[in-house]
């Protein structure tokens, strides 16, 4: 009788936490005052034929640079890890970078920013006609103030 009770009880549990409409996950790495997140998110709207996933990723990148560090590494892995458990979805991978430069240069190196994020997710398994790649260089800071702290932020890829 208390097995056949614990066994409901844990039934009507697993049942709550299936039916439940929204899951996040968040990774964070913080080292050297950058963050790299990777934030997965689901929306079920009440029934399982209709479910939407999205992923969302920042990777940050150091003055003029494109390569793609340790720390932006592992915030790209939850990515890829999403997308190879989820087949159909596709992102947009958005370069961005500080105001330093003129507007053709920062253009360019939104768009070597992208491109490195990109290659690495297709070295990954994930297959490129599921990416969309986007500069706007200088053109949507974070941070509009002209310093380290708000250039660091603006240096980066955004993955939606």
């Amino acid at each position: 009788m208390h097995l056949t009770r614990s066994i409901s009880i844990l039934t009507i549990f697993i049942i709550f936490i299936a039916s439940c409409s929204s899951v996040q996950v968040t990774e964070e790495s913080v080292r050297e005052s950058s963050i790299a997140t990777v934030e997965v998110s689901t929306d079920d709207s009440y029934s399982t034929s209709n479910l939407a996933m999205s992923v969302s990723a920042t990777v940050y990148f150091d003055f003029d640079k494109f390569n793609l560090t340790s720390r932006s590494i592992q915030a790209l892995r939850g990515v890829v890890s999403t997308m190879s458990e989820n087949t159909e979805l596709t992102i947009v991978i958005e370069g961005h970078a500080d105001d330093r430069g003129t507007r053709e240069y920062n253009l360019a190196l939104g768009q070597r920013r992208a491109e490195s994020v990109a290659d690495y997710l297709e070295s990954n398994g994930i297959n490129r006609t599921r990416l969309s790649i986007i500069s706007y260089g200088e053109e949507n800071p974070v941070d509009a103030s002209s310093n380290e702290a708000a250039w660091s932020k603006n240096r980066r890829v955004e993955i939606k």
